[in-house]
Formats: C-alpha cells, structure tokens, sequence
C-alpha cells in the first residue's frame, strides 16, 4: 500500500527550524561589550582612504559632521561612527 505524503512534516520542520533559529537568536542576545571594532571599509563605512593614498585630490568640506571639515571621504557620520 502507497501512503502519501500529505505535507504535515513540511509544517513540522519549519516550525522546529523556527523554534531553533529564534531559540538562538534569544541566547545570542547578550551583551555586546567590545573594546573596539575594526571595519575594513565598504560603501557604507569608507572613511577616506582613497584621499590618504592620492592627497593631491580634494576631498569634501564635511561641514556636517559637527561643523568642521572631516578630511574624510564622507560628508558626514557613517554607519561606523555610531
């Protein structure tokens, strides 16, 4: 005699691979306590290094980041500085 799969193991599965995602994303939630982050530089966290490596070029004036030129790439905080 065939049975057919009527899908109750699908649902199983996921609400299991639920429980164990969520479950760890819970315990993983501790305290992020690091002494310091070190960012190798993205399109959201490049902080000038293309002005340090040609200085000849000019770089932004930064008046956004607390009223002073930054000398950076940035015009402004980046996602890093937070």
């Amino acid at each position: 005699m065939v049975r057919r799969w009527n899908g109750n193991g699908r649902k199983e599965i996921i609400i299991t691979t639920m429980v164990i995602v969520c479950g760890g994303c819970i315990v993983a939630d501790g305290r992020c306590d690091f002494p310091a982050i070190f960012n190798f530089g993205d399109s959201n966290s490049d902080s000038g290094g293309f002005y340090a490596a040609f200085p000849w070029q000019t770089g932004p004036y930064g008046m956004t980041f607390f009223k002073r030129p930054s000398g950076r790439a940035s015009d402004g905080r980046l996602f890093i500085d937070f």
